[in-house]
């Protein structure tokens, strides 16, 4: 399996070479030796901070400001089996190329998962169509190897 992306390299802080991390689950950083950083490989995590909610990353060799500012904006990946166990029962990653169900009939397949702010939403492959439907109760039960479409939004289908 590939790398999974966990989040991107902000702005430097400070001037000791940290880096702040974005990510929808910064705790995927948590307690990782190493990572791998987009077009560079893996690099050792020296150490952490938490800085008023947000995520500060330290690199082995990375001491400056300026070192620092040449690894902003870089994605951040890591192996499937570095991941912790994810709080909701699954990652965004899992569910892409899932069949998607309704009743016992297949609908499409799942192409992406899109994080709309309100709620997640699955993007769903039905022939040439994609189909937007939210990820949550009633709509949909994310099962072993599937997901079923239990209530479809009114129009859907249509």
């Amino acid at each position: 399996m590939k790398r999974v992306r966990i989040g991107r390299l902000g702005r430097p802080h400070a001037l000791a070479g940290g880096l702040k991390f974005r990510s929808e689950a910064p705790e995927a950083l948590l307690g990782q030796p190493r990572v791998y950083l987009e077009g560079l490989g893996w690099r050792a995590v020296e150490r952490l901070e938490d800085l008023a909610g947000d995520l500060v990353v330290h690199f082995v060799g990375v001491t400056t400001r300026e070192a620092a500012e040449e690894l902003a904006g870089l994605d951040v990946y890591l192996e499937p089996e570095q991941l912790p166990e994810p709080e909701g029962g699954w990652y965004y990653f899992q569910l892409v190329g899932l069949p998607v169900l309704l009743g016992e009939e297949p609908l499409g397949e799942v192409v992406d998962v899109m994080d709309t702010g309100a709620q997640d939403v699955l993007v769903v492959r039905r022939g040439a169509r994609r189909l937007l439907v939210p990820l949550q109760a009633p709509y949909v039960e994310v099962e072993e190897g599937a997901v079923r479409l239990v209530a479809p939004p009114e129009g859907l289908l249509e």
